[in-house]
């Protein structure tokens, strides 16, 4: 399929492929450094599980991607086999056709316009107060955190308390995934290692890391990276850094966001109990109203706000004592 793919293109004015990649992380890594016009990605790697957080970075770079099938191989015509999660931004090219074709459905698809949602990217958060030293925040996402963690850090301003980040997704896309947000937020976005020290500006991103993310002391915050069996039914698992975090919990700011399952459920409730504000996403702005649901239905959650909302009333919580950050919903 990539061979006659290739041909058909190359062979025309006006078309040259600039890269080819035999997997996804490698596919996000080459679209993301030669921004192409459009990028064709085979179907049977839009079925794996992780093509969901392939999509959101396709999205947060604004770039446009076709499936590929080959009819034949298939034995289905590429309309009837695509579904709404593996569909691309245009109809699937199928390499069964012939080269003119192909060419043909390729140029009409770059001249259209992405009929699609952008990510939401907000302005850094001016606090009309200053943020109370000491704080800690803390971030859990799964299904749909790309786009919760872009909104939620874009809006901190470059000298927000510390924050730590579990993000479940494949280890292949854990460095894309931190490039990418260090681009986009004025904080400054690093990969979690052993023994990093959480410093007021700088975001902790444990994204496919090899271990639980667990704080390890106070004043200074510092994290531990812990190989382990997995907690929640996750490597790294929210919860173990939510729990990890009970001792300071007066000065912790946690918010739980889209995601499957319920991760991060219980190690919210602890902190609640605590003495730490406790935000969840609401099911409107998820994307899967999983994790943020179980934590609501458990007790752990004391606002419950759209996704737009949460970076505001996070740095709200910072700005106030542990009491008067507690803002039941």
């Amino acid at each position: 399929m990539r061979i006659k793919l290739v041909r058909a293109l190359d062979a025309a004015p006006g078309f040259k492929v600039i890269s080819q990649a035999s997997d996804l992380p490698a596919t996000y890594t080459s679209a993301e450094a030669m921004e192409p016009d459009v990028v064709l990605v085979s179907r049977e790697l839009t079925l794996l599980p992780e093509f969901s957080l392939m999509r959101s970075l396709f999205r947060a770079l604004e770039a446009r991607w076709i499936p590929v099938v080959h009819q034949g191989l298939l034995g289905a015509a590429p309309q009837a086999a695509a579904t709404a999660e593996t569909a691309g931004d245009f109809p699937a090219v199928d390499t069964a056709q012939s080269g003119d074709v192909i060419r043909a459905q390729i140029s009409a698809a770059m001249r259209q316009t992405l009929a699609r949602k952008p990510t939401v990217v907000a302005a850094p958060i001016r606090t009309p107060v200053s943020l109370k030293s000491g704080k800690l925040i803390l971030l859990g996402a799964s299904t749909g955190g790309v786009d919760a963690l872009l909104a939620v850090l874009s809006a901190m301003p470059a000298d927000c308390p510390p924050i730590a980040v579990v993000q479940h997704t494949g280890q292949g896309f854990s460095e894309s995934l931190i490039r990418l947000l260090d681009r986009r937020c004025a904080v400054t976005v690093e990969a979690a290692q052993d023994g990093m020290e959480l410093r007021p500006g700088r975001v902790c991103v444990a994204a496919g890391c090899p271990g639980h993310i667990r704080l390890k002391s106070n004043k200074p915050y510092r994290i531990t990276v812990e190989p382990g069996p997995l907690i929640s039914g996750h490597l790294p698992s929210v919860d173990a850094l939510f729990r990890s975090a009970v001792s300071s919990g007066a000065n912790v700011v946690a918010a739980l966001l889209t995601g499957m399952g319920r991760d991060g459920a219980e190690g919210l409730l602890a902190l609640r109990n605590a003495g730490a504000a406790t935000i969840g996403q609401d099911e409107s702005s998820s994307v899967v109203y999983g994790m943020p649901r179980a934590a609501w239905e458990l007790g752990a959650v004391r606002q419950q706000l759209p996704l737009g909302e949460i970076a505001g009333a996070i740095l709200r919580a910072c700005a106030q004592g542990s009491e008067e950050g507690r803002v039941a919903s």
